[in-house]
């Protein structure tokens, strides 16, 4: 059983070596999205500004453009500006211009006061009201003072979201290069499993994690391609491992990678072309995970229990699938208390813990009764870790939450 760091780092190692057959393999090494298709995608280059953001002097509240020391006497204003305008016109001393939100800043002002703080009088001058002009904001962006042409706005490898559209767009961006999706086949194993619209006889189970890994993958916008469920002998499961091996560049198994009699898999495996790198990792839940190169395509066996499989997916897979897409991944964390004492007895392996958060914002352990416990994943916001040889987490410590959804 090997250390989860070692393990980690192999993995990871592996993943930039897939993503570099990958684009070597592809025709082109990037593909174009529009904004309904980036989230989740990958930014295949550097992105740079084509000009200043903001591009001008831009006007941030609706009022009056107008110097600083003339806001001690009535001013006649010489003028307006609404936004997507040229002006026209520049503020002269002695005078003001009225300039809406949006609008590009005149010529000669240095600020701008709001409305709110001004009258209009019988003479139609503008009368500031305000009691310090001289501790008075601005009230506009500066050119270029978010983005300056030419800036390096976005780095290769950005996990794209909605976060990122308005940037993309502000620079003429409508199609965005991304990095192309690797190609994932799901390949489930084992006499007990049966479809999920099945009604199952006491003796089987549904497939639960066909559909759990579906729905992680489409998380990273990869549709895989199942292969259903494949019976417990030797030929069989040969056959569908090579068949995916060929038409894939990653295989998720679930099923039949523990020590069992009728375990076939890593038989399977090897008969396939593959070669195994490890079959026992020293985390919890996950012990049982197999990892196995081909030339062209890369498997992991996961734990067959659905708690077991949702934990290696999130800390292994995942990470390692972001790499073959050589993004800049780093799970989503946050720091938070816990409001409840945690315990084990057992501390040969480190251990993530499926957590909910409380109202109070502390965090409580789910019922959590092994990796075969369905309900816990879907009761927890996040996971914990527990390191190798700690018994305990003490109500009131600190700890880094992994968020899940």
């Amino acid at each position: 059983m090997r250390d989860f760091q070692e393990i980690f780092k192999l993995t990871m190692k592996q993943g930039q070596k897939r993503f570099r057959q990958i684009v070597s393999n592809d025709t082109c090494s990037q593909e174009l999205c529009g904004f309904t298709e980036l989230n989740g995608r990958i930014l295949a280059e550097d992105l740079k500004a084509d000009r200043d953001l903001p591009p001008f002097n831009r006007v941030a509240m609706d009022g009056y453009a107008c110097r600083r020391e003339d806001l001690n006497k009535p001013l006649p204003i010489s003028g307006s500006v609404a936004a997507g305008s040229v002006p026209g016109i520049r503020v002269e001393p002695g005078t003001c211009v009225k300039v809406m939100t949006g609008a590009v800043l005149p010529e000669g002002a240095e600020l701008i006061v709001v409305v709110e703080s001004t009258t209009v009088d019988a003479s139609g001058r503008m009368v500031f009201h305000g009691s310090d002009r001289d501790k008075l904001n601005i009230n506009y962006s500066r050119q270029g003072e978010d983005v300056q042409a030419g800036q390096t706005v976005l780095r290769k490898g950005a996990i794209l979201s909605a976060r990122h559209a308005a940037l993309l767009a502000s620079i003429g961006m409508e199609k965005i290069p991304v990095i192309p999706l690797p190609r994932v086949g799901i390949l489930s194993t084992g006499n007990e499993v049966i479809d999920p619209a099945s009604t199952p006889q006491i003796h089987q189970i549904r497939n639960a994690n066909a559909p759990q890994l579906t729905s992680l993958l489409e998380r990273l916008h990869i549709t895989p391609a199942n292969y259903g469920t494949i019976q417990d002998d030797l030929h069989s499961i040969t056959e569908a491992v090579s068949r995916a091996r060929d038409e894939n560049d990653l295989v998720l198994m679930s099923g039949g990678v523990s020590m069992g009699d009728f375990d076939f898999v890593p038989k399977a495996m090897e008969a396939a072309g593959f070669r195994i790198l490890y079959d026992r990792v020293a985390v919890k839940p996950g012990k049982p995970t197999t990892f196995a190169v081909s030339a062209g395509c890369d498997l992991f066996g996961l734990p067959g229990n659905p708690v077991s499989c949702f934990v290696i997916f999130e800390i292994l897979v995942k990470p390692y699938l972001y790499r073959t897409m050589s993004a800049l991944y780093e799970p989503p964390r946050i720091m938070a208390v816990m409001g409840a004492d945690f315990s084990r007895s057992k501390t040969a392996r480190e251990e993530w813990i499926p957590v909910a958060i409380r109202n109070d914002g502390t965090l409580v352990p789910v019922t959590y009764n092994g990796s075969g416990h369905y309900h816990a994943m879907a009761q927890a916001d996040g996971m914990i870790l527990i390191e190798k040889g700690n018994s305990k987490i003490k109500k009131g410590t600190s700890v880094a939450l992994r968020l899940i959804s």
